[in-house]
């Protein structure tokens, strides 16, 4: 697979996006990237000028970068990741926790191979936007776990547990955001006409179609 057939299994924009949060983040700080597909963020790392990249997938053979060194391994279920007594100054998981049927056993992994003081860039499916609560409201199923959705999609992550969850594992958020920063890329017209009149009723802390948190480790 060449460089240019590397496909971006998230909406538009999304990892160009994610870059510019990683100002703070020195280039030659290592990073792994957990199920990283293709590897066409890796790439896009590589290419903004990290050099110290790794990428894990339950899938190896669909991995086309040459710019990272990745293997074949299965956070679910693999008893270990291949990744011995490695520390990462990053690791990032790109539209991953919600196809895990265990997703406890990122945040295990996350913590186990983070440097003190390291950071981990996640994102997901955005339950908390209006979009998707009004569609919650209007027909029970959530928004990109319903049957129109990525039939993968299986954990949603609800940010009030995630905050019970991860000081278990010496991680806390250090900041929250959504893409797109205005609207929606994928719902329908009526839908969005619907949602931007209930934004002027209800709060919408958390827009987009995407939701992005940077972790920190806290492990002293």
């Amino acid at each position: 697979m060449s460089e240019s057939q590397l496909i971006e299994r998230t909406i538009e924009g999304l990892h160009e996006s994610l870059l510019h949060s990683l100002s703070h983040i020195s280039y030659d700080t290592p990073v792994l990237d957990i199920g990283c597909g293709t590897g066409a963020w890796l790439e896009r790392l590589a290419n903004a000028g990290f050099t110290k990249l790794y990428g894990i997938d339950k899938y190896a053979e669909q991995i086309g970068t040459k710019k990272a060194t990745c293997w074949a391994a299965d956070i679910d279920w693999d008893n270990h990741l291949g990744l011995g007594d490695r520390k990462f100054g990053l690791i990032t998981a790109i539209e991953v926790v919600e196809h895990l049927e265990n997703p406890g056993r990122l945040y295990y992994y996350v913590s186990k191979h983070l440097e003190e003081g390291g950071y981990f860039l996640m994102t997901t499916p955005n339950i908390h936007s209006v979009d998707c609560r009004l569609k919650f409201m209007l027909t029970g199923r959530l928004k990109s776990f319903d049957y129109k959705g990525d039939p993968t999609h299986i954990s949603p992550v609800l940010l009030t547990c995630m905050e019970r969850v991860l000081p278990r594992h010496s991680l806390q958020i250090v900041k929250t955001w959504g893409y797109p920063e205005k609207g929606s890329l994928v719902s329908r017209p009526a839908t969005k006409i619907i949602s931007a009149m209930l934004k002027t009723i209800f709060k919408e802390e958390y827009y987009g179609d995407t939701l992005c948190l940077l972790l920190k480790n806290q492990k002293s």
